[in-house]
């Protein structure tokens, strides 16, 4: 019982109500967009700690204590209540925890599981930085949303290939991170391409 996976699926029952409405399925479009309502309250309800300021993972009932940007997840919604914004936006900017000089490890730093070398354990993914990205704007952190964009920019430029995932710390390629990786380099154009047009649009 993952906050992500809920995320996802909250995301993705708002774009089929997006869509409905587009083609004309009124009553589809009200059914999806209820359903992505009532997902979020669950969310909200059932994986949110007030006093941690994050929303748990869980197995087999037992919460899962491993602070990671999945418990920051639903920040992406652009849907969560200030109050709740607020404290995952705190999380994600605490230099202690998730910001680096590259932004987002994929476990806390001062988690004892963390380990800047290790896949899944540490590392920076361009995927993930996307995803927090898109959703810093859609929760009105904007100028926030552009810092963590320009330093996965930075990050994804500073070496001469497109690497599975990055030193957090240094930029530098882990040992069994994968050369030449497909959405790497995607990101990296989507994300170039998005800092181009805004530069452009102030000039």
């Amino acid at each position: 019982e993952s906050p992500d996976l809920n995320t996802y699926l909250y995301l993705q029952q708002e774009a089929l109500a997006r869509i409905a409405e587009v083609i004309g399925e009124k009553q589809d479009a009200a059914m999806w967009a209820q359903r992505a309502d009532a997902m979020l309250q669950r969310l909200i309800a059932l994986q949110w700690d007030e006093h941690a300021g994050v929303f748990w993972a869980s197995l087999n009932g037992r919460r899962v204590n491993c602070l990671t940007p999945m418990n920051l997840l639903p920040l992406i919604t652009g849907r969560m209540p200030t109050t709740i914004t607020e404290k995952l936006v705190h999380h994600l900017t605490d230099p202690q925890e998730f910001w680096p000089r590259y932004p987002i490890p994929t476990v806390a730093l001062n988690d004892p599981k963390f380990d800047p070398q290790q896949m899944w354990r540490g590392p920076t993914w361009a995927n993930i930085n996307y995803l927090m990205t898109e959703g810093l704007f859609r929760s009105g952190y904007t100028n926030l949303g552009r810092e963590l964009r320009r330093r996965t920019l930075d990050l994804l430029a500073g070496q001469n290939d497109f690497f599975e995932y990055y030193n957090p710390f240094t930029g530098e390629k882990p040992p069994k991170a994968a050369h030449i990786f497909g959405w790497s380099a995607a990101l990296f154009i989507e994300m170039a391409i998005q800092e181009t047009r805004e530069t452009d649009a102030h000039d």
